[in-house]
Formats: C-alpha cells, sequence, structure tokens
C-alpha cells in the first residue's frame, strides 16, 4: 500500500526485502554491513545475489572497503551492475527499489527491516543514495 511504513522483524523477513528487488528495473544498495551472515547466513551470496545479478535488474552498490568487496566488485560488469566502495562499515543496509525503500538491520539478536513506501521519502533516499555513490571510491 502506498504512503506506508512498516517494520517487519527477522531473517525471512528481511529476505523478502531483497526478494522484492527482484520484481523491479533497478536497484540501489549502501551494503556496509560485514556480519549480515550472522542474521541470513549465506542466503544472499548463495541463493540472492545469483537471481540478481542473473536478471534484468540494474544496480549499484556501495559496500565496505576490504580486499574481498573489491574482488566482488571485479566481478561485476561495471555497466548493469556497478560497484564503488566506502572505508566504513555498518551493521545495516539502505536499499532503495523502484517503488519503496528499506533500511535493514542485520543486529544479530534483533534483525528486522523498515519499508517505506511513501513515494516523496523514496524520492529522498534515491537523493541520500546518489550522494553516497557520487561519494564512494571507485
Amino acid at each position: 500500500m502506498k504512503g506506508t511504513i512498516n517494520v517487519i522483524p527477522g531473517a525471512v523477513s528481511i529476505q523478502a526485502v531483497y526478494e522484492r528487488l527482484l520484481k523491479g528495473g533497478k536497484a540501489d544498495f549502501v551494503c556496509l554491513s560485514t556480519l549480515y551472515d550472522a542474521v541470513i547466513g549465506d542466503w544472499y551470496d548463495q541463493t540472492f545475489a545469483a537471481k540478481l545479478f542473473a536478471g534484468q535488474v540494474q544496480t549499484r552498490e556501495v559496500v565496505a572497503e576490504s580486499k574481498e568487496n573489491r574482488a566482488y566488485g571485479k566481478a561485476k560488469n561495471g555497466v548493469k551492475n556497478q560497484v564503488r566502495f566506502m572505508a566504513d562499515s555498518a551493521e545495516s543496509d539502505l536499499v532503495v527499489g523502484d517503488d519503496f525503500m528499506a533500511i535493514v538491520s542485520f543486529n544479530p539478536s534483533n534483525p528486522y527491516a523498515v519499508v517505506i513506501e511513501d513515494p516523496a521519502i523514496v524520492t529522498s533516499a534515491r537523493v541520500w543514495f546518489e550522494a553516497i555513490w557520487a561519494s564512494a571510491a571507485r
């Protein structure tokens, strides 16, 4: 429902937020979590990423600077799937889809996502992402 804000708890709910991105045309991520696997295991890397990158969704990701993430970034084609890097890390993600944005907490004791479908806030999230993207290292 447009204009809604929902807090949805648990790892399965977080996975549902990411799965929703597969239905859109574009997805922007600020993924600075280094311990997300404590909440969702290898689901992102082994299940979701394969679907995301094999599909038609154009992605831009800002990820925490690390040797592993640099290798991850080099594996992307740089056109349909782009990656940039930040020195900071945080155990949460900002995700912007076609018609929603979400803040995901990877706190192992209380994982949840805040999903916002208010068009004005989604537009603001896109502006935030553009500022982060412009400042991130290539």
